[in-house]
């Protein structure tokens, strides 16, 4: 799933938790440009298995909407985004809160989107840069930018 704006999260405003705080509403679902993907990587599969001399083949060209619910192979991120510009993401490049100098955020929030594969050594570099950057917010304070 490639982002794009209509994916987004939000404070839902009816459902609320039990101090009365809004809950996290996750609006998403798949773009055409995912469905167009899933149908070309189907087919490819589907020619590179019979190239290969398999036997029987059965492929899912159709993809319906989004289900969270359902099982699917996918490491889901965003939501706190990284970037260079506190006008368009979340984090600076420490994970440092552009708005709170003091809040450093870890995880595939921080993904634009997830890459092919799992996620584990790019979130392991990101833990990193985020622990040099606590250590230099320690010693000089203020945004790190």
């Amino acid at each position: 799933m490639m982002p794009n704006r209509y994916n987004y999260l939000s404070l839902d405003p009816i459902y609320k938790d039990e101090y009365g705080m809004p809950l996290l509403r996750m609006t998403v679902n798949y773009a055409q440009t995912d469905h167009n993907a899933h149908k070309f990587m189907t087919r490819k599969c589907l020619e590179i298995m019979e190239n290969l001399g398999a036997d029987q083949t059965m492929a899912f060209d159709q993809m319906g909407d989004y289900n969270i619910g359902a099982f699917v192979p996918e490491h889901s991120g965003g939501g706190t985004i990284m970037g260079a510009d506190p006008e368009t993401s979340v984090v600076n490049n420490y994970s440092q809160v552009w708005d709170v100098n003091n809040i450093f955020v870890l995880g595939a929030s921080t993904f634009a989107n997830q890459s092919g594969v799992n996620p584990t050594g790019t979130l392991g570099a990101l833990a990193y840069r985020a622990a040099e950057g606590i250590e230099k917010y320690f010693k000089e304070g203020n945004l790190l930018v």
